[in-house]
């Protein structure tokens, strides 16, 4: 229901101008939604990229290609282990939102981290408070998660594993180190 609200309430033929590809669809292989989706559901626009604006590309024809990423700050983020292995590159109007609640993509789904202090958005050094929630995982208690920016982060050393989330957290907070605060790390 909220997906065919979204598609009626921006209309089909918005959203295929919204997209890179004219033929694109929202949902993907083995029934995944397209980033397409995940744009319209998180800003309202059905756009095929997560950095700023727009990107022009030389094709090396007679038009450029254009591609179209978030057009302005969203009051709601997103954070992607994508780009912790530079798959792509998400832009600050995902990175910085008006609220400090993040949608997060990790491991082909998605999971939510937020803030109870909006000061986080414009304060974001020293030591705070994130919580994550993931209901694919059936979560029950409460994770909290505290991020430490002046501590500098060291890499793992030989078998040590790192928590997808951590990577994602270091998208937008580079070297940071991440406290689980007693609770199992989420492999």
């Amino acid at each position: 229901v909220l997906t065919v609200s979204a598609i009626l309430s921006r209309t089909i033929e918005k959203i295929r101008e919204d997209m890179d590809e004219k033929e694109g669809c929202l949902i993907g292989a083995h029934g995944y939604c397209t980033q397409e989706l995940v744009n319209l559901l998180l800003c309202g626009v059905a756009v095929s990229n997560v950095f700023n604006g727009v990107m022009e590309l030389d094709s090396g024809g007679a038009e450029n290609n254009i591609l179209k990423g978030i057009p302005r700050q969203n009051e709601i983020g997103l954070l992607s282990l994508f780009e912790y292995y530079q798959s792509c590159s998400v832009g600050s109007h995902y990175k910085d939102p008006v609220y400090p609640i993040w949608v997060v993509c990790s491991e082909s789904h998605f999971s939510v981290l937020f803030s109870n202090h909006r000061e986080l958005l414009t304060k974001g050094d020293g030591q705070f408070d994130l919580f994550y929630y993931d209901g694919l995982a059936r979560q029950e208690e409460e994770i909290r998660l505290t991020v430490d920016m002046r501590k500098a982060h060291t890499a793992p050393h030989g078998d040590d594993l790192i928590p997808p989330l951590e990577l994602c957290i270091c998208t937008k907070w580079n070297n940071a180190t991440v406290s689980w605060n007693g609770t199992e790390p989420i492999l």
